[in-house]
């Protein structure tokens, strides 16, 4: 794969940088900008993935979040359509590509599934009830 590119000075606390689009006459995300200019509008239903972080992530090179270097990425060739769904499934957030939770709990023998069919960490909801439950307790 091409190295990635960088805009320079524009990123902003979120790692996404900025770029002036001129057919909305506005600032929008970097990549999103270099996108159209490349290939025309993004259908609403779509959403500007950065390949460049997928491989990252599948590597273990990348933790994602605010410090993630990919978010800046304005290269084309690093970039490609797909649904929100597809973008998170993908992406450090998936709990598939990842093995701790967002508070440092290993997920390993640590998944639950609720009735739903949503997955979450095991502890930060044990943790969670915990302070409900005490909540209850004190209110009584």
């Amino acid at each position: 794969m091409t190295k990635c590119i960088y805009p320079i000075g524009n990123a902003r606390s979120n790692g996404y940088a900025l770029m002036y689009y001129p057919p909305k006459k506005k600032a929008i995300k970097a990549h999103r900008a270099a996108w159209m200019l490349a290939n025309g509008p993004v259908p609403t239903y779509m959403v500007v993935d950065h390949i460049c972080h997928n491989e990252a992530v599948a590597k273990g090179e990348c933790a994602g979040g605010f410090d993630c270097i990919h978010r800046a990425c304005i290269n084309v060739d690093h970039l490609q359509l797909v649904t929100q769904s597809q973008n998170v499934m993908s992406g450090i957030h998936n709990m598939d590509n990842r093995s701790h939770c967002n508070q440092g709990h290993l997920f390993e023998g640590n998944i639950m599934v609720r009735k739903s069919g949503k997955r979450e960490c095991g502890e930060c909801n044990r943790v969670r009830s915990r302070a409900n439950w005490a909540k209850k307790k004190v209110s009584n």
